[in-house]
């Protein structure tokens, strides 16, 4: 077994082992205050842990809209008419890019998921993202969505980002609160702790901290919303199931339950304290 001895943002050797969170490996920087799993897991392990994951073609109504929302909000910065999807999963944002004109790129390592995209025709390259397959300064956008929390090589990841992003290029990234009231609440229990899965768990500070270091200005970091499906199966209560869909249905067609969203989500978005952190980034 290998393990980090040094922290994966600052490279300061000064770690702390959360004893809590042993079965996750997890230790924090006592430095800049970022948590990662010290342990590296091996290939195979992670080739093992995500062969578990479902593929599927399917993709609701309410995330088309959300989609589109986020492709409305990139279009300023359109430039080279060229966006990239790091860790595409499906292609479900990517193929709404295409549909609105942009020439997608995208990068996966599943199988399934590649030929996904490709059936999309979307240009895929399978593996990690290797800045040998684009011109420097060639993206307008980079989408990464759920993945920044899988990988543990953030700041190599980071400055392949700059490299392959022209100057005032956007990166649009999503990834787990480790500031949330679910783990605040949940502590240890909170199922977004998983071990070899998610490697990597960021805060607003060190989000910050991990792009500024490396050549980004940051334009806006939001904390919002909140799973009761994962709150329940962390407490052991149930299998992940439709709660969070269901919960999104009745926002997005009821004016109280939209209200009642918009205001929770205020509320998560000023204390730090939402599920779901969103960073945007342009590169300086």
């Amino acid at each position: 077994m290998s393990y980090f001895t040094s922290c994966l943002i600052c490279n300061s050797t000064r770690l702390a082992i959360l004893d809590d969170y042993k079965k996750d490996h997890l230790c924090k920087c006592r430095d800049c205050g970022f948590v990662f799993a010290q342990k590296k897991p091996g290939l195979q392990e992670l080739l093992d842990e995500y062969a578990k994951y479902s593929r599927s073609n399917v993709i609701s109504d309410i995330t088309i809209k959300r989609y589109a929302g986020l492709l409305d909000l990139f279009e300023k910065y359109r430039a080279n008419n060229t966006i990239i999807d790091v860790g595409a999963g499906d292609g479900h944002f990517i193929e709404s890019a295409k549909q609105a004109g942009w020439k997608a790129y995208a990068t996966e390592f599943d199988d399934r998921a590649v030929e996904l995209c490709r059936q999309k025709g979307v240009l895929v390259e399978q593996g990690k993202l290797d800045t040998d397959n684009y011109e420097n300064d060639f993206f307008d956008i980079i989408f990464s969505s759920e993945v920044l929390e899988h990988i543990n090589n953030p700041v190599e990841e980071i400055r392949n980002f700059n490299q392959i992003l022209r100057k005032g290029g956007l990166v649009f990234i999503t990834t787990p609160n480790l500031n949330s009231i679910s783990h605040k609440i949940l502590k240890h229990k909170w199922n977004i702790f998983h071990y070899p899965e998610h490697l990597c768990y960021y805060t607003p500070k060190t989000l910050k901290k991990l792009f500024e270091d490396n050549g980004f200005k940051k334009i806006a970091i939001q904390t919002t919303g909140f799973s009761p499906s994962r709150f329940k199966h962390s407490l052991g209560q149930s299998e992940i199931n439709n709660d969070d869909e269901n919960l999104r249905i009745k926002t997005e067609n009821r004016f109280v339950w939209k209200a009642l969203k918009s205001i929770a989500n205020f509320f998560f978005n000023l204390t730090k304290t939402g599920d779901a952190m969103k960073g945007m980034f342009v590169k300086i």
